[in-house]
């Protein structure tokens, strides 16, 4: 009795684990874009936790399958600026790590 799976529950709960996600992905990139915009060096705290939230959602976006094709393009346009304004937080140094992670990302 036990043992059923009720598949269509567990869609349900996939999908709104999905949109949840995407909401949380869309503040932490967004206070994230505010930490790189006032980290005054590459060693800045603010810097640091900016990268934090980069490379967390860098490996949460690849994972979400309930998202609409307009969310996904959101978010990686989203990404991509924050890339971008780390990029910039650093100065002249060598550009943020995820030159490593960019063939994940459409262009």
């Amino acid at each position: 009795m036990g043992t059923l799976v009720h598949f269509p529950k567990l869609a349900e709960l996939r999908a709104r684990t999905d949109r949840d996600l995407v909401r949380i992905l869309n503040a932490d990139l967004e206070r994230a874009l505010v930490l790189a915009s006032v980290a005054a060096t590459s060693h800045s705290i603010f810097r640091s936790q900016a990268e934090t939230m980069y490379m967390r959602a860098k490996t949460l976006l690849p994972q979400l399958s309930e998202v609409t094709a307009r969310e996904r393009a959101e978010l990686e346009a989203r990404l991509k600026e924050l890339g971008m304004a780390l990029d910039l937080a650093a100065g002249t140094a060598v550009s943020f790590q995820r030159s490593a992670f960019s063939d994940q990302l459409p262009a």
